[in-house]
């Protein structure tokens, strides 16, 4: 006899909400990251241009001192609402985890639950066939035994 889950399909369903909540978590992770790299990259081109005009100051003509200054301040506001992305993108990545951590749990329980019920089910079966082998040794042994009352 082979051992069969009544709950397989809602296992089943729960592995494919567990493979979607990691496709979910996967894509906001993915979000955060190009949202990171977006912040870090303006943040480069600010430092650059930073020592740029510390380095060339006195270099710069009025006109260019003034663009600059005002580039640098797009670029400070850029950064913050960059961050403010990245913050975003970070919430919305745990949220994703917490929900694939939900899902895994879940999985799990029924895990858990078909692997006990298997082995209640082989422990039934080992169980079984021993005493079917005990029966068959008795019969086995009642054949071999004289019997009381006749004598040889």
């Amino acid at each position: 006899m082979k051992f069969k889950f009544a709950l397989e399909p809602v296992l089943s369903h729960r592995e494919r909400i567990e493979h979607e909540r990691a496709a979910e978590h996967s894509r906001a992770l993915e979000e955060q990251l190009r949202a990171e790299r977006s912040r870090d990259e303006l943040c480069t081109k600010r430092d650059h241009l930073r020592d740029r005009l510390v380095g060339e100051h006195a270099s710069f003509d009025v006109e260019t001192l003034r663009s600059t200054y005002l580039h640098l301040d797009y670029l400070d506001r850029a950064i913050v609402a960059a961050q403010q992305r990245c913050d975003a993108c970070a919430v919305e990545t745990e949220r994703a985890r917490a929900r694939l951590v939900d899902a895994a749990k879940d999985r799990k329980v029924l895990e858990t639950l078909k692997d006990r019920r298997r082995e209640a089910f082989e422990l039934e079966a080992s169980l079984a066939e021993q005493r079917e082998l005990d029966d068959q040794n008795a019969r086995a042994f009642e054949r071999a035994q004289p019997h009381e009352g006749h004598l040889p």
